[in-house]
């Protein structure tokens, strides 16, 4: 019908210029075919080797700075609030120095055409990878990252973690996941990806913050990963940093069974990818019958994933807990 027809048309419409606004922008953010090799930061000329990463109106360079390497990250904004918030994550990075957060480099704004901003964050490049790419290359190989191992790199998360949440006022992360947790020389984890940080402790006294809050973290938080009670948020709440806690309790266990625990369940010993839901997240974790890890390292990950958040340990704690169960566990699992 009638209505149908122009229906769709208008859809084709709108697909057309969605299509043509991301053609914008690639031009704008000069992908490897680019003409242009070169891009500056401040007084830095790189040579742009190809593109790494992109998601949403952010992409990721591989560049060079004579034998140096880096990571340049270009964030596209065309509005005001675009623009804050690119500020406000090269704030949060400059905010710290230590060795298990995302340092940046360099940064700088440049203008764009049709008035927008391009902003330029240039960071250290790891080219181990992340969290994420181990865990697949031991599913791949049919092996499991050790307990020891495991625990090594978690007590120094942690450590990066513990840094937004001792900041004042404190921060929480709000998106702690495998693939944001990237890997240094002797498998010293770093944190990247600040885009999500906020504060930590929010007080929720009406429906209308419930729904803010519950709306910025389906933005910005990972589903496999976000605590439960950012799902639906309480008209009367009060939310801390123990959100990341949750966030921590996943990430471990996805480090060591590949997916977080609630996009994945074992039957009959063999694991199989499902749909993360509220439900899962709320159901807690299952493990699997066949695997070499101690029911001391299981209680680390349970205790983590509680669903209500006063039953999770503050970062300290676990660091206390994490470095008892390494001592206990080096030399007696067996190692990557």
């Amino acid at each position: 019908d009638e209505k149908g027809v122009g229906w769709r048309a208008g859809a084709l419409v709108m697909l057309y210029y969605i299509r043509e606004l991301y053609n914008w922008l690639l031009s704008l953010c000069c992908t490897v075919s680019c003409t242009t090799q070169t891009v500056k930061v401040n007084s830095r000329t790189l040579r742009v080797v190809k593109l790494l990463a992109e998601g949403g109106f952010s992409f990721v360079y591989l560049v060079e700075e004579g034998d140096k390497k880096y990571a340049l990250k270009k964030v596209l904004s065309q509005l005001p609030e675009q623009s804050d918030l690119a500020r406000w994550e090269i704030q949060v990075h400059k905010s710290f120095r230590h060795p298990n957060v995302m340092a940046l480099v360099d940064d700088c704004v440049v203008p764009a055409p049709n008035g927008a901003e391009e902003f330029r964050l240039l960071m250290p490049l790891y080219p181990h990878g992340t969290l994420l790419d181990r865990a697949l290359k031991h599913m791949d190989a049919g092996t499991r990252m050790g307990e020891a191992t495991a625990l090594k790199i978690f007590a120094d998360i942690l450590k990066g973690v513990l840094q937004l949440h001792q900041h004042s006022p404190a921060w929480a992360h709000r998106d702690i996941k495998p693939a944001n947790v990237l890997l240094a020389e002797g498998d010293s984890p770093v944190l990247m990806d600040f885009g999500s940080v906020s504060s930590a402790r929010k007080k929720i006294a009406s429906r209308t913050e419930a729904l803010l809050l519950q709306e910025d973290a389906a933005q910005n938080c990972s589903m496999p990963y976000r605590a439960p009670e950012l799902f639906d948020v309480p008209s009367d709440a009060y939310i801390d940093e123990r959100t990341d806690i949750f966030s921590l309790g996943a990430t471990l266990y996805a480090m060591v069974f590949f997916y977080s625990p609630f996009e994945c369940t074992f039957q009959d010993n063999i694991q199989r990818v499902v749909e993360c839901t509220h439900l899962r997240v709320i159901g807690g974790a299952q493990f699997p019958t066949g695997h070499p890890y101690s029911q001391g390292f299981l209680q680390l990950i349970e205790c983590m994933l509680h669903v209500d958040p006063k039953s999770r340990p503050f970062v300290p704690e676990l660091i206390s807990r994490t470095q008892a169960l390494l001592a206990r566990s080096s030399g007696s699992a067996p190692a990557d």
